[in-house]
């Protein structure tokens, strides 16, 4: 099991878009510099060669993590990751490979009759239960300002490949771990009337995911990291929380685009370590 890690410092509203792939006109790639992640960027159609973007940002940048949120890829997508040193994009300083959009499920996970059963991916109508997030954490730290997303996807059964939000930002990863206890669960967010007669009614809507944890045995400069993480993003900036990069089955699942709910204090518990506490929310 990897450390956790938190992602901060969403650099992709400084970015400046390419003229690269085929973007529809009236949802362009700059829909993607506002938080609002029901306001999407589409393609023209899904053919591989219009599915890619590219953008540069104002100067190098340190980046731990990207991620692809609220996007429509279907099961069987795959997408790569590439950094560029030039604004030429030919001098590579990065290449992620082709990844995996959607995770291959273990062995048992599907019953026979199971849409998902063959392939073992995630099936079209469950991939709609979640706010879409493809999370990549490359595995050296990138410092460039040339970037390159392609997405292969040219049977998705929408005929496009759309996306609302993406993150791109350097990574807090801990020394040590989350402490035992630490959770990712589901909070909803349905409303219920209840009649004077006891019947209930609903207004089912979308819950969130929200992630409890403490991170302990925190040595100084650990300390001074969280702390400075805290001041830095205060309760409305975005972070990515990643629970486990080496989970490649449950990644999609148990991380996530959010904010932090609440900032901690920095405790001092012993006289060398320190540790203090995360609330992590998801944002819809």
């Amino acid at each position: 099991m990897a450390n956790a890690i938190i992602a901060y410092q969403n650099r992709i509203n400084e970015s400046t878009f390419a003229s690269y792939g085929s973007w529809e006109a009236s949802l362009p790639l700059t829909n993607l510099k506002n938080r609002t992640l029901s306001k999407v960027a589409r393609s023209t159609d899904d053919a591989n060669a219009s599915t890619r973007f590219r953008f540069a940002l104002t100067k190098p940048r340190i980046v731990g993590v990207v991620a692809i949120v609220n996007h429509n890829l279907s099961t069987n997508a795959t997408w790569r990751f590439r950094v560029y040193t030039d604004s030429g994009y030919t001098t590579l300083a990065y290449d992620s490979g082709t990844l995996d959009v959607w995770p291959v499920m273990p062995a048992g996970y599907f019953e026979w009759e199971d849409d998902g059963f063959w392939n073992m991916k995630t099936p079209e109508e469950d991939r709609e239960l979640f706010t879409a997030t493809t999370i990549h954490v490359p595995s050296t730290t990138v410092v460039e300002s040339y970037y390159q997303v392609e997405f292969f996807d040219d049977s998705n059964p929408d005929g496009y490949v759309q996306m609302g939000r993406v993150f791109i930002g350097k990574k807090y990863q801990p020394t040590i771990n989350m402490s035992l206890g630490a959770s990712v669960g589901y909070e909803s967010r349905t409303l219920i009337d209840e009649a004077i007669s006891g019947a209930e009614y609903f207004d089912r809507r979308n819950s969130v995911r929200v992630s409890r944890f403490s991170l302990g045995l925190l040595d100084q400069s650990d300390s001074s990291l969280n702390a400075d993480l805290m001041k830095i993003q205060d309760t409305d900036q975005e972070v990515v929380f990643v629970y486990d990069a080496d989970d490649t089955i449950g990644i999609s699942r148990k991380s996530f685009l959010g904010r932090l709910r609440t900032l901690s204090p920095i405790e001092q518990p012993y006289t060398t370590t320190y540790q203090t506490n995360y609330e992590i929310k998801e944002l819809l």
